[in-house]
């Protein structure tokens, strides 16, 4: 694998303007790719795309939506930077199934949060429910983003390139703070990695809270994005409008955000 393509990829998402959290993606996606096929990239053909993708599929167990993501990634790459034209025909997009997601009731995801001893981690968990944040989210906010004074939780540059204020609960807020007095005060990224001191990853997120829900012995398949889930859930329960829980959201389109009355909520369209 020669780093000169990776460095190009860079440049060139960079010349897209592309969000650090998509570059971050795409980079690692075509760094698996180039060394999966051990070979000079400008030589990779579509046979080695297809071998890639049926490996993720049956070897790696990559969901649909994931396997989507790093077609994504080697269709940018291949045409911008290796400036190859991509035949989509070749590479299909793969159709996703659409399954229901675990929806926690307010009593688990309440047990859930109180059951973390690791206060980072508690705050993390506490405030994607709270304000209904995407995982990219929660991991890049900064101290400044929590708006104490206005119950609310600035988000910029989220996943549709729009900024956004969220809001914040009283009990989050204590959590929130309890964590930042006895956490080291984090002025910069909120919730710093410690081992770079930038902003911690989201597999990082998925490990923590998808281990503390097995276990307290809550359902399986409790991920970071359950949190928001029931969050946008239980704001319905309670009234609240779908205009208003759309703008929480960050969702550009309504239709995005009508699949959760009913409770038919679909995991793909958040």
């Amino acid at each position: 694998m020669d780093q000169k393509y990776l460095d190009k990829l860079m440049l060139d998402m960079k010349l897209k303007n592309f969000t650090p959290s998509t570059m971050e993606g795409y980079h690692t996606y075509v760094r698996i790719f180039l060394e999966f096929i051990r070979k000079d990239a400008m030589q990779a053909t579509y046979s080695d795309i297809r071998r890639f993708v049926f490996y993720l599929k049956d070897q790696q167990n990559k969901m649909p939506s994931t396997i989507n993501c790093y077609t994504a990634a080697l269709k940018f790459f291949f045409e911008y930077t290796l400036e190859y034209q991509w035949n989509a025909k070749k590479v299909p997009k793969m159709k996703r199934d659409r399954k229901i997601p675990v929806i926690l009731s307010r009593e688990e995801v309440d047990a859930l949060i109180d059951s973390y001893d690791n206060l980072k981690h508690k705050a993390m968990v506490s405030t994607m429910y709270s304000s209904g944040l995407r995982v990219s989210e929660v991991c890049r906010l900064k101290y400044g983003d929590v708006l104490r004074s206005e119950s609310m939780i600035y988000v910029s540059k989220s996943k549709n390139r729009q900024d956004r204020n969220t809001i914040l609960s009283e009990r989050n807020l204590e959590i929130l703070t309890a964590y930042w007095y006895h956490c080291g005060r984090p002025m910069d990224w909120l919730f710093p990695s410690q081992i770079t001191g930038g902003p911690l990853t989201s597999d990082a997120v998925l490990l923590f809270t998808s281990g503390q829900a097995e276990k307290i012995g809550l359902e399986s398949h409790v991920t970071p994005h359950t949190m928001r889930h029931c969050f946008a859930v239980h704001l319905l329960e309670d009234g609240v409008s779908h205009t208003f829980i759309q703008q929480l959201l960050g969702h550009r389109s309504p239709g995005s955000t009508e699949v959760y009355y009913g409770k038919q909520v679909l995991m793909e369209s958040i």
